[in-house]
C-alpha cells in the first residue's frame, strides 16, 4: 500500500506543486523542502487516507508523518497564541468598525468578467453591466406601478375629502408645483427611466380656475409619489452620463430601460437621418475601462463602502487621467464611499499630491 500526503512547496525551478509521499521512494527527511500548508495536512492526515499510524508498515514513512503531525500542531498552536495576543492589543471599537466596513476591489482585468461567479465562461463587462442596469430599472418600474395602483384605487375618496375640507393653495404655488413636476418628468425621460410625451406646454392656472385647485394639488402629490422610486437612480445615471459623455469622443452614452447602454454617434447618421447606434464591441479599451470603473463606483457601491482601484490609468488618455480624481470627488460626494487607488501614473494624481502616500520597499 502506498501513502499519499499532500503538501505545497516551492523549488527554484517550479513555483508550486503537490508533493506526494510514497513508501517506496522516501529515503530521507532532507528530501522534503519548503513550508507545509496546515490546510493540506488537515485534509490529508485527518481524512480517509490514514486512520491509524500503526497501519503504516514502513518505519521511515511513519517517522515522517509523525514529524509532520508535530509541526502542524505546533504551527496551529502558534497561530492561536498570535491571535490571542493581537486580540488583546486591538481596541474593541476598531474591531467593531472593521466588521461594518465592506471592501470592494476594482481589478486591472475589468473589461472581461465571469458570466457567473465561479464559472469558466466570460463576457464583456460592459454588456454584463448593461443587463444589470435593465434589471434594476425593471425593479423600480414595478415599485412605481405598485404605488400607482394603490394611489389610483383611493383617489376618489381622497379627492372628496379634500374638496370637503375646502383648503386650497394659491395659484402661484400650484403653477410652481406643476412646473417642477414637468421638469422632473423631463429629467427622468432624459435618463431613460420613463417615456413621456414631448412638446406639450406645461399647464398653468389662474384665479378663475378655483374649482381645479384641489384636484390638481392631489394630482401633483400623487405624481411625485409615483416617481419617487426613481430618485436615487436618476441621480446616479445623471452623474454617470455626465462623466462619460465629456470623455467619449464623437459618441454619447444613453440609457434605455429595455436595452441598457446605448452608444450613439454624434457625427454619423443613418438613412433615416438619425445618429447611428454604435455597438458596445466598437468601444475602445480606454472607453470600456472608464465605463466599467465608474459603473462600479456609482451603481455597485453603497454608503460607507471602501473601494480599492488597481491601476485606474490603464488605457486611459492623459487628459482623462488628469480628470480622474475630480470625478471621484463627485462620486464620493454623492454616495459617501472611500476610495483607495494604487497607481504608477503621476497624471492620475494630477494636482492632488496632498492625497499621495508613497509605498516604499523593504529596507
Amino acid at each position: 500500500m502506498s501513502l499519499y500526503v499532500l503538501r505545497w512547496f516551492t523549488t527554484k525551478n517550479e513555483r508550486t506543486k503537490t508533493y506526494k509521499f510514497f513508501s517506496a521512494n522516501i529515503q530521507d527527511k532532507s528530501e522534503i523542502s519548503g513550508r507545509f500548508s496546515p490546510g493540506a495536512y488537515e485534509r490529508a492526515l485527518s481524512g480517509s487516507l490514514i486512520t491509524n499510524l500503526e497501519e503504516i508498515s514502513d518505519p521511515r514513512v511513519r517517522r515522517i508523518v509523525e514529524y509532520e503531525y508535530y509541526q502542524r500542531n505546533r504551527y496551529l498552536h502558534h497561530l492561536e497564541m498570535e491571535e490571542e495576543s493581537l486580540a488583546k492589543k486591538i481596541p474593541s471599537w476598531f474591531n467593531d468598525g472593521i466588521r461594518r466596513v465592506e471592501v470592494k476591489l476594482i481589478e486591472t482585468q475589468r473589461i472581461m468578467t465571469a458570466k457567473e461567479r465561479g464559472g469558466d465562461a466570460y463576457v464583456r463587462t460592459v454588456q454584463k453591466f448593461s443587463n444589470e442596469l435593465v434589471e434594476e430599472i425593471s425593479k423600480l418600474s414595478k415599485e412605481s406601478a405598485e404605488i400607482s395602483t394603490s394611489l389610483d384605487s383611493t383617489y376618489p375618496n381622497r379627492l372628496m375629502q379634500k374638496l370637503r375640507q375646502g383648503e386650497v393653495d394659491s395659484y402661484d404655488t400650484l403653477n410652481q408645483a406643476l412646473t417642477k413636476l414637468d421638469e422632473r418628468r423631463k429629467l427622468l425621460n432624459a435618463t431613460g427611466l420613463i417615456e413621456s410625451r414631448s412638446g406639450n406646454d406645461v399647464l398653468q392656472i389662474n384665479s378663475s380656475d378655483l374649482s381645479l385647485f384641489n384636484p390638481l394639488k392631489l394630482y401633483i402629490d400623487d405624481s411625485n409619489k409615483k416617481l419617487a422610486p426613481y430618485d436615487t437612480m436618476t441621480e446616479k445615471i445623471s452623474l454617470f452620463k455626465a462623466i462619460l459623455n465629456k470623455r467619449f469622443k464623437h459618441k454619447d452614452v444613453e440609457i434605455n430601460k429595455t436595452t441598457g447602454f446605448v452608444f450613439r454617434s454624434r457625427v454619423q447618421k443613418n438613412r433615416a437621418g438619425n445618429y447611428e447606434i454604435i455597438p458596445p464591441s466598437k468601444l475602445s479599451s480606454g472607453e470600456q475601462h472608464e465605463l466599467v470603473m465608474f459603473y462600479e463606483l456609482i451603481f455597485n457601491s453603497k454608503k460607507g463602502d471602501t473601494i480599492l482601484i488597481d491601476e485606474p490609468e490603464l488605457s486611459l488618455h492623459i487628459s482623462w487621467q488628469n480628470q480622474f480624481i475630480k470625478d471621484l470627488r463627485d462620486v464620493t460626494s454623492m454616495n459617501n464611499v472611500s476610495v483607495v487607488i494604487a497607481t504608477h501614473s503621476p497624471d492620475i494624481i494630477a494636482e492632488n499630491w496632498d492625497l499621495r502616500v508613497e509605498l516604499k520597499g523593504v529596507e
